[in-house]
């Protein structure tokens, strides 16, 4: 079981939230209605299913993971300055990265709390 939590949690969500919207709304013109609401499943089903990891394997497996969108991003996005300014796709890719870790440690913390609370009240 946790193998399978940590495979959940290496999916490279930073570059496939970029991937979609430069592809999406650069690209086609689109707007990318779905992209918020599924980078919000994602952080919530990654930060309930790590709940119980330790938080050094929690932020080891997120660094990898990170790096695994660097590495997809930097193959399979076009650089494009006038898209991802001032900063570029890099610096892009590790923003998100870095709201999803912050958001499945606002969701674990939140999940501890709670169990704790439930724990304290039984005894």
């Amino acid at each position: 079981m946790k193998f399978i939590k940590i495979i959940l949690a290496l999916i490279p969500v930073p570059f496939l939230f970029h991937f979609y919207e430069y592809n999406y709304c650069n690209l086609k013109g689109h707007d990318a209605v779905f992209l918020f609401p599924v980078f919000l499943l994602f952080i919530t089903v990654v930060g309930v299913t790590s709940r119980n990891i330790k938080l050094p394997l929690f932020f080891g497996v997120n660094f990898i993971m990170t790096v695994i969108s660097l590495l997809l991003g930097y193959f399979l996005i076009v650089d494009d300055g006038s898209w991802f300014k001032p900063f570029g796709r890099d610096f892009a890719i590790i923003f998100i990265s870095a709201v999803y870790i912050l958001g499945q440690l606002i969701i674990r913390g939140i999940i501890r709390g709670t169990s704790e609370f439930y724990s304290s009240i039984k005894q």
